[in-house]
C-alpha cells in the first residue's frame, strides 16, 4: 500500500506509468534520456534521474512519482552510437522498487486462492472421477461411476455401514431433480447388467451430463465457505470483489472444462454451475 503524502489515504495503484525525465543544457537544449548529446559539461549535475514511475491518489488525484533508474553521465554520448558504447560510457544505477500495482496484488491473493481451491480438488480425489468421462462403452460407465460413488461415501462420508445404495444416494442430500437423476440411472445400470435392456438415446446422452452435474455438487458444497460474501475478501479489503471472483471462476472454469474431456455441454454447466454459486455466496 502507498500512503497519499497529502490526504493521507492508503491505497494500491490500479497501476505505475514510465515517464522520461526531461532536463535542459546549458544552450537551452531539451533532453530525454539518451535522446540527444548528454555531456558531462553540458548537463548538471553529473547524475540525473533517467526515467520514472508515477501513479496517482485515487482519492485527491495528486501525482505520486517514484525513480526507476540514474545514471552517471561520463562522456559524451551520440545517440546514433552502437549500444555497446552507451554501458560503457554510462553508469546506471536501477533503484529495487517496494510497490507493486493493483494487478500484481491481485494475482498474488488469486494465487493464495488457488491454493485452496487446489486441495479441495486433491481431497474430492477429481482424477477419479476424471478417468471416468473416458469410458465410452456407456455399460461400463454407469457401472464403474456407482461403485465410485459407494467409495465416495464410504470413504469421505463415513457411511461404510450403510450397505444400500439407494440410502446413500438420499443421504448426500442432493438437489431433487439430481437425487432422482441418480436414483433413475442406478435402475437403469441394474437392468443393463440383468441384460434385458437398451439404452434410449436419451439416456445416452444424459449419462455423462449427470456425472458432471454430481461433480460439480461436490465441489459446490466444498467451495461455499471459501467464497461466502462475508470471508471472500477478508483481510483484502483493499481488493474489489469482482475482479477476484473473475479471477477464481476463470481457474475453476479452466481446470474443469480441460479435466471433463471439453465437451461442450460440460462447458455450458460449469459456466452456469460457477454464475449460481457466486450468486449465492453473495446472499
Amino acid at each position: 500500500m502507498i500512503n497519499c503524502p497529502v490526504c493521507g489515504t492508503k491505497f494500491i495503484p490500479r497501476s505505475f506509468y514510465p515517464e522520461d525525465a526531461i532536463f535542459s543544457t546549458m544552450d537551452g537544449k531539451k533532453l530525454s534520456g539518451f535522446n540527444g548529446y548528454i555531456s558531462s559539461r553540458g548537463v548538471k549535475p553529473l547524475e540525473v534521474i533517467l526515467s520514472t514511475w508515477k501513479t496517482y491518489c485515487p482519492n485527491c488525484n495528486y501525482i505520486l512519482n517514484f525513480v526507476k533508474e540514474i545514471v552517471r553521465k561520463e562522456k559524451l554520448h551520440i545517440q546514433k552510437a552502437p549500444s555497446k558504447e552507451v554501458s560503457s560510457k554510462y553508469n546506471s544505477y536501477y533503484f529495487g522498487f517496494p510497490f507493486g500495482d493493483y494487478s500484481q496484488y491481485l494475482k498474488k491473493v488469486s494465487r493464495k486462492m488457488e491454493e485452496g481451491i487446489q486441495s479441495i480438488l486433491n481431497d474430492l480425489d477429481f482424477e477419479t472421477w476424471e478417468n471416468l468421462y473416458i469410458i465410452e462403452d456407456h455399460f461400463k460407465f454407469l457401472v464403474k461411476f456407482y461403485a465410485n460413488l459407494e467409495h465416495y461415501c464410504d470413504t469421505k462420508l463415513g457411511m461404510e455401514d450403510e450397505k444400500d445404495l439407494i440410502a446413500k444416494v438420499r443421504k448426500l442430500k442432493l438437489t431433487e431433480d439430481l437425487e432422482q437423476n441418480l436414483l433413475e440411472l442406478n435402475v437403469v445400470k441394474d437392468k443393463l447388467i440383468k441384460g434385458d435392456y437398451e439404452l434410449s438415446s436419451e439416456e445416452q446422452s444424459s449419462i455423462r451430463t449427470v456425472l458432471v452435474r454430481f461433480v460439480l455438487f461436490l465441489l459446490k458444497k466444498r467451495l461455499e465457505t471459501l467464497i461466502n460474501k462475508k470471508d471472500l475478501l477478508k483481510g483484502y479489503e483493499f481488493l474489489n470483489r469482482i475482479d477476484l471472483e473473475s479471477e477464481i471462476k476463470g481457474y475453476i472454469s479452466h481446470y474443469l472444462y480441460s479435466t471433463f474431456n471439453s465437451d461442450p455441454k460440460s462447458k455450458k454447466q460449469i459456466n452456469n454451475f460457477l454464475q449460481n454459486i457466486f450468486e449465492e455466496a453473495q446472499i
